[in-house]
């Protein structure tokens, strides 16, 4: 899946750490290029709220 939304290359052994925002429709709305585990749920719901 990871290389569907452009978050790895193909034939890579491991993906990067990063993460998609994907809407409704189906496509990537945010990509988080550096995650760090303890602020990226935080990070997530701002931009969810920003969006509503």
């Amino acid at each position: 899946m990871s290389i569907a939304f452009g978050v790895s290359e193909p034939g890579s052994a491991r993906s990067p750490r990063k993460s998609v925002l994907i809407g409704p429709d189906g496509k990537v709305v945010i990509t988080y290029d550096k995650v760090t585990p303890a602020d990226h749920p935080g990070q997530v719901i701002d931009d969810l709220d920003g969006m509503c």
